[in-house]
């Protein structure tokens, strides 16, 4: 999810094969599920980049924050995933 719109989100998903699953976008009302989550950056008008992994019960069960421009490693959150539902 990210505060971009739909019409982002579908030319990001289209440089990389194999997405099946639908993106969501927090885009309007611009960032509130960011802002739910502690992630809205309000002098920026930007959420910050972070991966939540939640159960379908709704409970967080990890979370890791890498900053607005940060990176992450699909890799490891594939492995955290694993990890958490065993």
């Amino acid at each position: 999810m990210s505060v971009d719109s739909k019409f982002s989100h579908k030319g990001w998903a289209s440089t990389f094969d194999g997405i099946t699953f639908p993106l969501m976008t927090d885009f309007h009302p611009k960032g509130d599920v960011s802002k739910a989550y502690g992630l809205w950056l309000e002098e920026a008008g930007i959420s910050d980049r972070a991966t939540i992994l939640i159960d379908k019960n709704g409970k967080v069960l990890w979370s890791e924050s890498v900053g607005p421009g940060g990176a992450r490693n699909p890799m490891e959150l594939l492995a955290k995933a694993k990890e958490l539902v065993g």
